[in-house]
């Protein structure tokens, strides 16, 4: 969790100072196994279309195909992410952002304030 305490906007320079709140929220051995599967699979699916668009724009492109690697790797990373968020809620069970977010302490803590976000310049 995050605070703001203190922003700075001159024309030529931009400055946050905040406090950082580590919250842990508690899991059932149960909702942390599908978490850590689900990760898992996540990142095995996205990867490998990843580096199946790699090998097809190698194929189909030739040299040009080099693109298709900046493609693999907004696809590996990004992907991967959303698809644990989307097999997790497929079990029934909130990725963690959006467990905490109905964590009673986090909503009390939001109410003072407090953000999930960290702040940016």
């Amino acid at each position: 969790m995050f605070k703001e305490n203190d922003r700075t906007n001159v024309i030529v320079y931009r400055s946050v100072k905040y406090n950082k709140l580590p919250v842990g929220i508690p899991r059932c051995k149960s909702c942390k196994s599908i978490h850590i599967h689900a990760a898992g699979r996540a990142a095995q699916i996205a990867w490998g279309i990843a580096i199946a668009v790699v090998i097809l724009s190698f194929a189909i492109w030739g040299v040009a195909g080099i693109f298709g690697i900046f493609a693999g790797f907004i696809i590996g990373f990004g992907g991967s992410g959303w698809l644990q968020a989307k097999l997790a809620c497929d079990k029934g069970i909130y990725p963690p952002e959006q467990g905490a977010k109905r964590n009673e302490a986090v909503q009390d803590l939001v109410i003072n304030g407090w953000s999930l976000r960290q702040p940016t310049a």
